[in-house]
């Protein structure tokens, strides 16, 4: 009977636990200065870091308190991407509209906003050739207009700092901005003026959550014909955020905590975490270290192998992953479906040892391919000499290996007697983790089809990924490249390569260069293939296999075979 398999979602979530209240808490103390009214507070992270989940728990927080009306916005999401500015604006008056529709008069005022936001939204669509008009609406809808004429926003600030004015039981407009980051350039410059030249006035707040970077550099494209994008976009962005917070990088023990966290949520009850949660919340709050520790008065606890588990990871993933939270959940997933995987295929192996092995394929360098390509007897041999060589026993480290592996191979478990051939052959028949991570759930299916066995599998791949754009047929092939230096059987993987070539001229050299990388795994027949081709990238690339040295005689002599023709 196969293990229940755990899954994490890559969803923000509303339990705080990665110690975010301070955080939180900054923002709201923040809210609650009268003389910083308005203002716009940054959130800033890099990509996977917790943004959004800093919003959602600033938004629970906020949410019921007496005064606060809190709006959330991902203008990424926005379906009208021609005026995202008209839709910042149209979101927050909507929102308004639906909250205090009851008082006298307001709605009117509302509706009296929208349609001047309407009528920007004719003009931004006419103007960008969406709308098809007649000459005199064209002319009427971009003729320019005093700011008391209700179809202008020349005057809509003035209206909607009124309106606010008011609104004497709101103490607080909150607009909570998403994924700033991952909007186009024009988007994220749109949404900015919304807030600078619209919305901003008293009463109200903004908290944008983004990659600052990003928008500096998304603020520096929009205004590059202007010739003064660089100059301009870092004091662009500092005037529009008065307060930047960044979110801090997770170490090692955060990271522990974080991972030993997720393990619980699937092995006890809703009340035993929500207490171990709190507990670790507590200790968080006081300042004591390590977070999870003093365990011995809850009704559960995580075990030996779950802290084992979750301290094992945290310190061999690699900086960039053990600092992200998105990264972490995206690993632990790896590791659910391989182990998953591996148990249907009737492998028996510790999940420690898989733990290991994966760290090792997440990490830089070539060192689980060395892995893989040896042979039982060898592989052994190598490992007694990495491992006593990591723990400092030996002092010549093997040649294979690099410098950086050594304290992978000092960390447990044993591998020399653990019994990994049928594992390694697994996972180098997998798209790898480094791969994985930057692929869609469709794109990490075609990788699987297009190196399968079944070939009606393998043809609809080809011709669906061919059909996409180059950058989304560029990762495919990618991923397909990463996973032909590891894999023997590499014959179904080279003909989608080489279909791929054939159709998308701009990824040939790419994909030559690709195949000559994994010209030890090749095969006579993906030989002749290859020197088959009508592709000059293709043909230069079976001349070089003619006379290289380092490859099976065979495969050296099947593309000098088709290089001499018949």
């Amino acid at each position: 009977m196969m293990s229940e398999m755990r899954l994490w979602d890559d969803n923000p979530t509303g339990v705080d636990l990665l110690g975010f209240a301070s955080i939180v808490d900054t923002v709201v103390t923040t809210l609650e200065i009268p003389y910083l009214d308005p203002v716009t507070i940054g959130i800033a992270a890099p990509w996977g870091g917790g943004k959004s989940t800093v919003l959602r728990l600033l938004h629970k927080e906020l949410d019921g308190q007496d005064g606060y009306r809190v709006i959330r916005l991902d203008p990424w999401e926005f379906d009208d991407q021609f005026d995202v500015r008209g839709g910042v604006i149209g979101e927050v008056l909507q929102d308004l509209l639906t909250a205090y529709k009851a008082q006298d008069g307001l709605p009117d005022r509302i509706n009296g906003l929208l349609e001047r936001v309407s009528w920007s939204r004719v003009a931004a669509s006419l103007s960008k050739g969406s709308l098809v008009a007649q000459s005199a609406d064209l002319v009427e809808a971009l003729t320019p207009r005093s700011k008391s004429d209700p179809r202008s926003l020349a005057g809509f600030r003035k209206e909607f700092a009124s309106l606010l004015k008011d609104l004497t039981q709101l103490k607080r407009l909150v607009v909570l901005v998403d994924d700033l980051d991952r909007c186009l350039p024009d988007a994220v410059m749109a949404t900015l003026e919304a807030i600078k030249l619209f919305l901003s006035v008293e009463k109200v707040a903004f908290v944008l959550a983004a990659d600052q970077d990003m928008v500096r550099e998304s603020i520096a494209a929009s205004l590059d014909a202007t010739g003064r994008s660089e100059r301009f976009a870092h004091r662009y962005l500092e005037k529009i955020v008065q307060v930047p917070l960044s979110l801090p990088r997770i170490g090692a023990d955060e990271a522990a905590t974080f991972i030993t966290l997720l393990l619980s949520a699937h092995e006890c009850s809703p009340e035993h975490y929500t207490r171990l949660v709190e507990h670790a919340q507590q200790r968080r709050a006081a300042g004591q270290s390590p977070v999870l520790s003093d365990l011995q008065n809850l009704p559960w606890q995580p075990d030996v192998a779950s802290l084992a588990l979750a301290d094992r990871l945290a310190t061999g993933l690699s900086a960039d992953r053990s600092g992200s939270p998105r990264s972490i959940k995206r690993f632990l997933n790896a590791f659910a479906l391989r182990t998953r995987i591996a148990e249907s295929q009737g492998i028996s192996i510790d999940p420690s040892v898989i733990v290991k092995l994966m760290l090792l394929e997440d990490s830089p360098g070539k060192d689980f391919e060395t892995l893989v390509k040896l042979q039982d007897a060898a592989r052994s041999e190598l490992l007694a000499h990495w491992q006593a060589w990591g723990k400092g026993e030996r002092d010549d480290r093997p040649d294979q290996v690099s410098e950086a592996s050594r304290h992978w191979a000092a960390s447990e478990p044993d591998l020399t007697t653990a019994p990994i051939g049928p594992y390694l052959s697994l996972a180098a028949s997998l798209v790898s983790l480094t791969a994985a991570a930057s692929l869609t759930q469709e794109q990490v299916t075609w990788v699987s089809h297009l190196a399968g066995q079944s070939e009606p599998h393998r043809r609809t791949a080809q011709q669906e990924v061919t059909a996409r754009p180059v950058t989304e047929q560029q990762a495919v092939v990618e991923a397909l490249l990463e996973r032909g230096r590891r894999e023997q059987q590499s014959e179904p993987l080279v003909e989608s390569l080489l279909y791929i070539a054939n159709a998308t001229e701009d990824l040939r050299r790419r994909i030559a260069d690709g195949l000559w990388d994994m010209r030890s795994n090749l095969t006579p027949a993906s030989a002749l293939d290859i020197a088959d081709s009508d592709s000059g990238e293709l043909r230069d690339l079976a001349a070089r296999l003619a006379e290289a040295t380092d490859i099976d005689p065979m495969v050296r002599e099947a593309a000098k075979l088709e290089q001499e023709g018949p």
